[in-house]
């Protein structure tokens, strides 16, 4: 297969508000074009791609798909991209190895929390974007309202370029406002436009010149002088200025209708820049340097993976972006993220599922190769001796968990390779061991996408799982000093058992652990024993004593005792160190103390008043709040974590979606005493074989 070069070349990524058509924006796409020979649909379940039967269930996208297409010469790859914040991370994915992108809005909706937040990762990236309004055929549907909304709320850079002729039901084509032509479908020849329209259309067509030669002095100078300009000097001052960000065109569409889609593969090819536009890639060697590699087949192969499938059969499949040179399949190619040598089978091109087999991917065309071993979401592919590594995508941190435990033996025994399956497939989820509470804990950007990791586990794995809110990992400590005895004593026959020891602990400062000491005088405990010793103490509190949470901040000394020269045994003295540091510990006046958060909340500033009240709802201390631009406000404050475990949904909730958080670990404080006083109960309930509501 002949390779396509670079300038023949589009990327690009279809972003936008959950549900407002992106997928059916590109299956309809696929279809005007001849790519694909039947139109899949959403609301069927038939989309050629959104395949996952969570997908199909939710009838939304979860995974970002890939689709090619071949219009005027030029071949499309088209990202789709998931709309919901809870899968946000394969459109960070997406966005990163685009040229470009299609912003899709709902014409009877207009512009939602999605289109803000991804316009803000474009507006960062300063990346090219058209702006495509669809669904004009329904009722409620306003083209005038949505281009307003949109020139209100980012500038009168935003202008149409195509705008629909007749409205709802009736309307039957759109009007290229460039040309001065109407378009009416794919397969319809281009008609002039009526006087009617063209009178109509007078201020679309004024708002659409005056940004392209703003962008231009010689233009502008021309223009307001009055004399003509040309349709290729607009056409091509437009192309430079959407390139640029100076200028981001509208175009109706309404996919019922099969109207706007001719006049958008157009635009597509016209407007949007090729991978040669969008100029070097930035990497480094390993040892740390910048490297630039051009987009071109000449130079040396670099190529970026950013997304990974995992399939319990056929195995991972890599979705990856060739930057420069031509990768060549059957043959080895060098992870420099791993530093490993990769072996690369067959490279397909998708289209959903669809795979058409190629020998070689030259630079800027996307691809995928399944089976690749070491290499994951992130890593850079290239040759042996001309190592360059990109940058890893940033994701969105994780701000919802929940505990997981197997349901059975058999569940228990695959969910470790099932676990590290999932979070290579989805990057944005955590898997940890909490060491203080013993539980699994899987994380997520949000309750959805921790819903849609639990059923991929068990409908890709067959590993079933069961969640729960997790334990907070508090933990114990003491205020006074103490002084107990522990002794141990068991006669079998035979041997016994006999250890006594007496052990004296303290309060030290907070994070300074566990400490252990010796005054032994006179040898009444063996220095052979105090290890033994230590290790009992140690162990107990680990396990805690008041509430099962660890014990810390304290240190325990070993200052008397007795043995027997016979029954005396490691094991023995080992027990009795943990029955004298029991004793101690009731006596010293010991407290829990509990984990704080240290939250940074962006918040819109009309929601400011709710979330604070609700910060000091959750017991939160207010640290400030910055001016975080673009009408946000950032608030730092200090949270209980057992207050944060539903936050990023009660946020989204109060936010309308706008609202995001971090929360990072800041330390421990003491705990409420009314709090601590139902966390003892439920454990001492716990011991004693009860049921424990609030463990």
């Amino acid at each position: 297969m002949a390779l396509t070069a670079p300038e023949k070349i589009r990327n690009v990524a279809v972003v936008g508000h959950g549900g407002s058509g992106k997928t059916t924006l590109v299956e309809t796409l696929l279809h005007v074009s001849g790519a694909t020979t039947r139109l899949g649909k959403v609301d069927d379940a038939t989309s050629i791609l959104d395949t996952d039967p969570e997908e199909q269930k939710r009838r939304i996208t979860i995974n970002l798909a890939l689709a090619d297409l071949v219009h005027d010469d030029t071949k499309i790859n088209f990202v789709d991209t998931p709309g919901f914040a809870d899968f946000a991370g394969d459109q960070k994915a997406a966005l990163r190895v685009a040229d470009s992108a299609l912003v899709v809005i709902d014409a009877s909706a207009g512009i939602q929390v999605g289109t803000q937040l991804v316009w803000q990762d474009l507006e960062r990236q300063k990346k090219p974007r058209v702006v495509v309004v669809g669904r004009l055929d329904r009722e409620n549907a306003d083209f005038d309202q949505v281009l307003k909304q949109l020139r209100e709320a980012y500038g009168i850079r935003v202008v149409p370029l195509h705008v629909p002729m007749g409205q709802h039901q009736s309307l039957e084509a759109t009007i290229d406002l460039l040309h001065g032509q109407v378009l009416k479908g794919p397969k319809d020849p281009v008609a002039e436009m009526p006087a009617a329209e063209k009178e109509r259309v007078g201020g679309y067509r004024q708002q659409l010149v005056e940004a392209i030669v703003e962008t231009q002095e010689e233009l502008l100078a021309r223009y307001l002088e009055g004399k003509d300009i040309s349709y290729d000097e607009l056409r091509d001052a437009l192309h430079a200025a959407v390139r640029d960000g100076q200028v981001i065109p509208v175009i109706a569409t309404s996919a019922s209708k099969r109207v706007g889609f001719a006049g958008l593969l157009e635009t597509i090819v016209d407007m949007l820049p090729s991978p040669v536009e969008g100029g070097a890639s930035i990497g480094r060697s390993p040892a740390g340097d910048e490297i630039a590699r051009k987009p071109a087949q000449a130079e040396k192969l670099s190529a970026f993976v950013f997304k990974t499938l995992a399939d319990p059969f056929v195995g991972k499949m890599s979705y990856v972006r060739v930057y420069s040179g031509v990768l060549k399949g059957n043959g080895p190619v060098l992870d420099a993220t791993a530093n490993e040598t990769e072996r690369v089978g067959q490279i397909f091109f998708l289209r959903g599922k669809e795979q058409e087999s190629t020998d070689a991917v030259g630079a800027g065309d996307i691809c995928a190769i399944p089976k690749l071993t070491a290499s994951t979401t992130g890593s850079t592919l290239c040759e042996k001796d001309a190592p360059i590594v990109y940058p890893p995508i940033e994701f969105p941190a994780p701000a919802f968990s929940v505990a997981i435990e197997p349901v059975s033996k058999q569940d228990l025994d695959k969910l470790s390779t099932a676990l590290h399956r999932l979070v290579e497939e989805d990057p944005t989820l955590r898997v940890h061991r909490d060491e203080a509470t013993h539980e699994t804990i899987l994380s997520g950007i949000g309750e959805s996408s921790i819903d849609v990791a639990v059923h991929r586990l068990k409908d890709k794995f067959s590993v079933s799982v069961e969640t729960r809110t997790p334990r907070v990992p508090y933990r114990e400590s003491i205020r006074a000093k103490a002084q107990a005895q522990g002794r141990y004593k068991r006669q079998t026959g035979g041997h016994g058992q006999f250890g006594d020891t007496w052990v004296s602990i303290e309060p030290l400062v907070p994070g300074s652990g566990v400490e252990f000491a010796t005054k032994i005088v006179g040898g009444s405990v063996p220095r052979n024993f105090w290890p033994a010793v230590e290790k009992g103490i140690r162990e107990a509190a680990e396990k805690g004593v008041i509430a099962g949470y660890p014990l810390s901040d304290f240190r325990a000394t070993l200052y008397d005792g007795s043995f027997h020269a016979v029954d005396s045994s490691e094991m023995s003295f080992k027990i009795a160190g943990s029955l004298a540091l029991q004793a101690c510990v009731k006596e010293a006046q010991p407290y829990l103390l509990e984990p704080i958060m240290d939250l940074a909340v962006l918040v819109p500033d009309d929601h400011m008043g709710d979330v604070l009240s609700d910060l000091n709802s959750r017991r939160g201390r207010v640290l400030g709040m910055d001016d975080a631009g673009a009408g946000y406000r950032q608030i730092r404050a200090h949270v209980p974590m057992a207050e944060t475990f539903r936050y990023a949904t009660d946020l989204r909730s109060m936010t309308g979606g706008r609202g995001t958080f971090t929360a990072m670990l800041l330390g421990y404080e003491e705990c409420p005493v009314h709090i601590a006083q139902k966390v003892i109960e439920a454990h001492t309930k716990a011991q004693d074989g009860e049921p424990a509501a609030a463990r």
